[in-house]
């Protein structure tokens, strides 16, 4: 496996399998699936953005491929209520 120039010695970079940014206001939003270890591919979702001091902030969400049905579902509600 690869290693990358950020992660800590010895640890495998995962395969990105898709990724795709979005840029809305302030913030850049990041969707990657990658393949894990097992196989199995998983997504995650990233926001990046610049508080007013100018520090970055990076908060991260990890959805199993098993449990994104049930994500997806609840966010098909929640859109209800957003439009």
């Amino acid at each position: 496996m690869q290693q990358s120039q950020n992660a800590p010695q010895g640890a495998p970079v995962q395969d990105k399998v898709f990724a795709q940014m979005v840029k809305a206001g302030g913030k850049t939003y990041f969707f990657d699936v990658k393949k894990a270890s097992n196989g199995s591919n998983y997504l995650t979702v990233a926001e990046s953005y610049k508080k007013p001091t100018g520090e970055k902030v990076v908060n991260r969400l990890l959805i199993f491929k098993d449990h994104f049905p049930a994500f997806t579902g609840a966010l098909e509600e929640v859109k209800q209520y957003l439009q």
